[in-house]
């Protein structure tokens, strides 16, 4: 697997697998692509920074964080379906804290009733530090 920064020629592919994420997370989020893309292009521009992990010439997930001082914010890590359960998150995550964070924690929000997810960063060593609830 390889990993490059991304630049804002990848914006539609990113928004694509945006989209997986909100589908994959049964998330109420009713964007168009064209605005995933939007969104995306402002992240990238203010202060998110993203990777894009590849393998054998296909685009297999991304990474995209910002630095929030005290720590980094994960907003949002992603494998492709098609190639899950080969442990490509685990040697993403790897590589971004062997190339990209340092010094700092890492915080991430993930939906609670995303078992798969919670199960995967436990299992990778983060923990629940606030429970945030909402009616």
């Amino acid at each position: 697997m390889t990993v490059v920064k991304a630049d804002a020629s990848q914006v539609e592919e990113l928004a694509e697998l945006n989209r997986q994420i909100i589908d994959d997370e049964q998330h109420p989020e009713s964007m168009t692509r064209a605005q995933l893309a939007e969104r995306m292009a402002s992240w990238l521009q203010d202060g998110y920074v993203g990777y894009v992990a590849h393998r054998a010439g296909a685009t297999v997930g991304y990474c995209l964080f910002r630095d929030a001082g005290r720590h980094y914010y994960l907003r949002q890590l992603f494998i492709a379906r098609s190639h899950r359960r080969r442990g490509l998150a685990t040697a993403l995550l790897d590589w971004m804290y062997a190339n990209v964070w340092a010094g700092k924690p890492v915080r991430l929000d993930v939906f609670a009733h995303n078992e798969r997810a919670v199960a995967f960063y436990k299992a990778y060593g983060f923990r629940v530090a606030v429970l945030r609830m909402e009616k």
